[in-house]
């Protein structure tokens, strides 16, 4: 632990300079994904956003489109079991095969929101699809308040499913998410913060659970603390799309043809990503 904080005091300087670079916003940044009538409302919820860390859209996807939404995910997720978790099932590349889920990834107001957060490019960096089936209660890695460890990064998860708040949910402590790290507690080893939340008497009334009817949408800023919550209640189908300005990107895979038809700057969502991968 003592060699831990002595690297992190030579580290951290370099290191609060690379997270400063990685949040401002670039001043001639122009994309725009909905009309002038909706800017508005828009830019209401970024500013929710930037606030408070989390913005929830409950029952956001509705009739056909949340239902071949569900379609789409129930051929994505089955026969796949998770190599982490035995009681889940996981697919973290699907856009290929299922393209019926790209309009969740890349939809317009939803974008309008994350564009006005960035002010600055950012891309499609992961795609998760995964049903978690009621299990007993784990305390151990992401069931733990943390943050991601990747900086200030935008999530977006879309229940597929009715989650109760007392469900397998995600919980957020708002207001949590503009804090600059030193480079210990900013990597994954130092990333957990069961005692410091036990320890805030403000913690209760700041903490607002991901959960509603099928269709619900969160976005919301993963430098921010959350945890999992794993019971026996019920299951929860979830897509969690990540969205990077800068570094730790990852491979995403699109159809050629599905990504040549998006108009500017949504293709570019798609493409700022250096490890994009288009097919066919």
């Amino acid at each position: 632990m003592k060699h831990n904080r002595f690297v992190s005091a030579l580290k951290t300087p370099g290191f609060l300079v690379k997270e400063y670079l990685h949040r401002k916003p670039d001043p001639a940044h122009d994309w725009h994904f909905v009309g002038q009538e909706r800017q508005a409302e828009a830019q209401r919820l970024t500013r929710e956003l930037e606030a408070e860390g989390i913005v929830l859209l409950p029952g956001y996807f509705q009739g056909e489109k949340l239902a071949t939404l569900q379609q789409g995910f129930e051929a994505a997720v089955k026969g796949r079991p998770s190599p982490h978790d035995k009681e889940a099932l996981l697919n973290l590349d699907f856009l290929v095969d299922h393209p019926e889920l790209m309009p969740a990834a890349l939809d317009d107001f939803l974008l309008e929101i994350m564009t006005g957060y960035y002010g600055k490019k950012f891309a499609l960096a992961r795609t998760s699809a995964v049903r978690f089936h009621p299990i007993d209660e784990v305390s151990d890695a992401a069931y733990l308040w943390h943050h991601d460890a990747r900086g200030r990064q935008l999530h977006l998860m879309l229940l597929l499913n009715d989650v109760p708040p007392d469900g397998q949910r995600m919980s957020y402590l708002r207001r949590s998410h503009t804090r600059y790290y030193d480079h210990f507690r900013g990597l994954g080893e130092g990333s957990r913060f069961e005692k410091d939340v036990a320890a805030d008497p403000t913690a209760p009334e700041r903490t607002v659970e991901l959960a509603g009817p099928a269709g619900t949408v969160g976005i919301f800023d993963a430098n921010g603390l959350h945890t999992a919550n794993r019971n026996n209640r019920a299951r929860r189908d979830v897509l969690l799309f990540c969205y990077v300005s800068w570094r730790h990107f990852k491979p995403v895979r699109f159809r050629r043809t599905d990504v040549e038809q998006l108009g500017r700057p949504k293709r570019e969502v798609a493409t700022f990503n250096p490890y994009c991968e288009l097919v066919g």
